[in-house]
């Protein structure tokens, strides 16, 4: 599962560090509408092209389950997911946050001297560290507890935000790809997590939840950045990131110190022979 998820996440986020440049080509040869449509016309044919290649699944339906892989008591359920709308808040934020503003980040506080298609050339391979992390991601979450490695990656993140505020130069660039590498790795532990704690039956709602609120905070991503740099520049963008990542931290803290008791139960469960 770890591994399927990483590859699916690797695949979209590349599609949004690549989405520029293909736009730009498009445009430039085929006029701004084909822009539009030509990307539009792929995604309705693979739509056809998945319900003709995927079998019916109303096997699959019949056979999901009504409890999770790990059991929580009813109030540490309700806790957790009050984390979750956190930590998705957090997540979608500093994601976006990050990803928006990243080319314009390196282009003023790092690129002086150097060519437009230089800046963009670095800002894409930040975004490819970002998807070799999600795919290291994916093989660790087969290896370690997810809650546990969750809050490594999600410290990860701070700490290349948190770096990133005072980095100038070619460090500036270390200090990125680490943070990038943090918010890309947290999509698919992110997405284990859950998966742990809910039921089949529910995890297709509460997946939504979480996608609904981390789409929403793209708007708000864009309106934050531009009201923070009109006030105080990058530096102010870089130091408010640097705070919901932290936020996102603790809550991610949190979430281990509930899942801990019912991972250990659970554990416990699984060696004693039945």
């Amino acid at each position: 599962r770890g591994r399927t998820l990483a590859f699916n996440g690797v695949c979209g986020n590349m599609g949004v560090a690549l989405a520029a440049g293909i736009t730009a080509l498009i445009a430039s040869f085929l006029g701004w509408r084909a822009a539009f449509f030509i990307p539009g016309a792929i995604c309705i044919v693979t739509g056809f092209v998945y319900l003709w290649a995927v079998a019916t699944d109303k096997k699959g339906k019949a056979q999901r389950k009504s409890h999770p892989e790990v059991r929580l008591s009813r109030s540490a359920t309700f806790v957790l997911f009050a984390l979750f709308i956190i930590i998705s808040l957090g997540a979608g934020l500093a994601f976006n946050v990050i990803t928006v503003s990243l080319p314009k980040v390196i282009d003023e506080r790092a690129g002086q001297g150097i060519s437009l298609v230089m800046v963009g050339s670095i800002a894409t391979a930040v975004f490819v560290v970002g998807g070799l992390a999600q795919l290291a991601v994916g093989r660790l979450v087969e290896r370690f507890t997810p809650h546990s490695l969750f809050v490594v990656v999600t410290l990860i993140l701070f700490v290349g935000a948190a770096w990133s505020v005072v980095a100038k130069g070619p460090i500036l660039l270390v200090a990125l790809a680490i943070a990038m590498a943090g918010v890309y790795g947290q999509v698919t532990v992110n997405d284990i997590v859950l998966a742990r704690y809910t039921a089949d039956a529910w995890r297709g709602r509460v997946y939504a939840v979480r996608y609904f609120l981390i789409f929403t905070t793209a708007g708000a991503a864009v309106a934050t950045i531009a009201f923070l740099h009109a006030r105080g520049g990058f530096d102010l963008v870089l130091l408010a990131t640097a705070g919901i990542c932290l936020v996102f931290f603790l809550a991610t803290i949190g979430l281990f110190f509930l899942v801990s008791g019912a991972e250990a139960r659970n554990a416990g469960a699984v060696a004693v022979p039945a």
